[in-house]
């Protein structure tokens, strides 16, 4: 039978917050080699997304996307705005124009670009 891409990541989860410091790769490994032996190698990524939200919500922390332009040059951006624990992703989109864009855990969103405010203007 096959078994539900969240049922896996739960399983993912709950080995990964049991197991001892420097085994995490080792327990990983033997993850995919079971996906692969199920035939559930497609499933990997919607595992992996779903898993590291239940890892995160699990642990009381946040995955944060900071979107902007261009490369941002300094790093106390993330510093203000991270606590330990957190996962901070930098994406550059070169349509915000100008600003940044800030995305919490995939779903909350603030939207502080060129871009956006220009769309706002011209409706």
């Amino acid at each position: 039978m096959k078994q539900k891409a969240k049922n896996y990541a739960a399983a993912l989860v709950d080995s990964l917050a049991t197991v001892k410091p420097g085994r995490e790769k080792s327990i990983v490994a033997n993850f995919l080699k079971l996906l692969e032996a199920n035939g559930d190698m497609k499933k990997a990524k919607e595992i992996i997304a779903l898993a590291e939200g239940l890892f995160l919500k699990k642990t009381g922390n946040k995955k944060i996307v900071l979107e902007t332009a261009r490369p941002l040059n300094s790093r106390s951006v993330f510093k203000k705005i991270k606590k330990e624990g957190d996962i901070i992703e930098e994406k550059i989109n070169p349509e915000l124009i100008a600003g940044i864009k800030i995305i919490v855990n995939n779903s909350r969103q603030l939207d502080f670009s060129l871009r956006k405010k220009l769309q706002q203007i011209f409706q």
